[in-house]
């Protein structure tokens, strides 16, 4: 029973977790082996091999939030998301690239037309300014991580520092979103002040 509290508590530490993961207590039926925190984590740690350890256990739902064994290499090139303790099963949500942040806030962007952005789907946001004769168009930030695609707009995370100027941009300036594509490598948006410009750049590729 004891082992039964403990490998559940484990589970729902993490914290947005599907109601139908169950640990079971045996371990012998539909039993595999997943990574979990090998002692307490703060976040932005790196999951490096004596950061983590396997753990066989019995899971109902499947383990499609979870890391199984194979995994290794891919999950000791992120990071924690948040506050990890020891024996915590590490689940998607628990994780982060190497290049995210600890500190991140999410700001909502008000955009239109904007293109299928799943959530972890990086953003150019550019912006539209000058007078409706001469419009230019250039970079404000690139490589805006989506947290969630909403009615009107997109949800981004950003550094602390930076919210700030997300939200006045966001109040204040008319702004576009570009989609990067999954494995695409990173671009240098150029900005654009005239039709010459535009018919320049697109023609110069």
């Amino acid at each position: 029973m004891k082992r039964w509290l403990i490998a559940t508590a484990a589970l729902l530490a993490g914290g947005g977790v599907s109601a139908a993961l169950l640990v079971a207590a045996d371990p012998s039926r539909s039993a595999v082996d997943v990574y979990a925190a090998a002692h307490d984590l703060p976040a932005g740690a790196a999951f490096t091999p004596d950061a983590i350890q396997l753990k066989r256990v019995s899971i109902a739902g499947g383990t499609t939030l979870l890391f199984t064994h194979g995994d290794e290499s891919r999950l000791t090139a992120l990071r924690a998301a948040h506050d990890l303790v020891a024996g915590q099963l590490i689940q998607r949500g628990d994780v982060m690239g190497s290049t995210a942040f600890a500190d991140r806030r999410l700001v909502f962007i008000p955009l239109s037309g904007v293109p299928p952005a799943p959530a972890g789907a990086k953003v150019d946001l550019l912006l539209i300014a000058g007078s409706a004769d001469h419009p230019t168009v250039v970079p404000f930030a690139e490589g805006v991580e989506v947290e969630a695609a909403v009615s009107g707009g997109l949800v981004v995370a950003v550094p602390a520092k930076e919210a700030a100027a997300f939200v006045f941009a966001a109040a204040g300036m008319h702004l576009a979103a570009v989609v990067a594509e999954p494995g695409t490598a990173d671009g240098i948006e150029i900005p654009i002040s005239s039709a010459e410009d535009a018919m320049a750049v697109v023609a110069g590729r």
